[in-house]
């Protein structure tokens, strides 16, 4: 549920509200409470202890809004998200957390369990004394800074589909799954995009100093964070040109295939035009034929239809068109 740092360095576990109820008081503790799909009546008794904004509270566990950062007085509200939870995922699937980031206190409400929270809270249960004695602020940042390295995990897994993908389109029996998996991941990649540019932009004047309760000694650090943002969406840019090279490369291959198709039937359909007009004369049962009284006229006329066919093979191997 969360952790209490006091005035003497001692670090103290938080298993329930009553325990959160029972150390909120103390103006010279600091805390981290994080909410890991906490049900409504949870959130709203807390929200009573810490005296927190019930639009902001609404907005913890309903809707799905664009990243942000409110201020209000004596705290501020973000809304982020990252990218996994816990159970392994193909498709994008941003969780939404919530924090609320005051001088003494820091509050994260998640619907669904992130692992860049869990991997922070894990660090602060073993060493609290390298992430609360910093202040809260420090926490918050740790959790962003895991949440976008979360980010780039993510775009090498894309960057390693496609290059897959790009292989495959290269063979010359490609089937449309390659094209609709290259419109999955173009989807994916569009929204990790947004996810991205929201964020930078919502970070920028956090990196700036620009939010009370960030100490301005974290600026440089936001900075680099939002260079890694900066990157997931270069890289992102680069990987739609690679999506605009497999439909090409599969339209490519696709023309191939239905030339060769079509030049096999004209090949086979020129070597039956000659045996079709043969058939067709021979049909009129004008005297000029052999007679068709004649036993031999009928094998003469297949002798020769054969022998046309025969030439035209020789003829179309030679020119290298079969």
């Amino acid at each position: 549920m969360g952790f209490a740092l006091l005035p003497n360095g001692e670090c103290r576990r938080l298993g329930s509200l009553e325990d959160i109820e029972a150390m909120w008081p103390h103006e010279d503790t600091r805390l981290w409470v994080d909410l890991e799909s906490p049900t409504e009546d949870d959130l709203r008794r807390l929200g009573s202890i810490a005296g927190l904004d019930e639009e902001a509270l609404d907005d913890c566990l309903h809707g799905e809004q664009q990243p942000r950062v409110d201020e209000f007085e004596g705290y501020i509200f973000l809304v982020l998200y990252g990218l996994l939870g816990l159970k392994e995922q193909q498709e994008l699937d941003p969780h939404k957390l919530a924090a609320f980031c005051g001088s003494r206190f820091l509050i994260t409400v998640g619907r669904d369990p992130l692992l860049s929270v869990r991997q922070v809270r894990s660090r602060c249960g073993r060493h609290p004394e390298t992430l609360l004695v910093r202040g809260v602020d420090v926490v918050l940042f740790e959790i962003i800074d895991t949440m976008v390295d979360y980010y780039l995990s993510v775009i090498d897994r894309y960057e390693d589909r496609l290059e897959a993908l790009e292989e495959k389109s290269f063979d010359t029996d490609v089937d449309e799954e390659v094209l609709e998996e290259a419109a999955e991941v173009r989807r994916d990649l569009l929204e990790l995009r947004r996810l991205a540019v929201a964020q930078r932009h919502l970070l920028q004047p956090v990196a700036r100093g620009e939010y009370d309760f960030i100490s301005e000694t974290l600026g440089q650090q936001f900075s680099h964070v939002c260079d890694h943002l900066s990157q997931v969406i270069d890289t992102v840019d680069g990987l739609r040109e690679t999506i605009v090279s497999i439909r090409d490369n599969y339209h490519a291959g696709l023309t191939r295939r239905t030339n060769e198709i079509m030049k096999v039937l004209t090949l086979y359909a020129g070597i039956m035009l000659p045996l079709t007009l043969v058939a067709g004369i021979y049909g009129m049962n004008l005297p000029l034929w052999p007679s068709s009284n004649n036993p031999a006229s009928f094998w003469g006329v297949l002798a020769s239809m054969s022998l046309i066919a025969g030439f035209l093979l020789i003829y179309f191997r030679r020119r290298k068109w079969l």
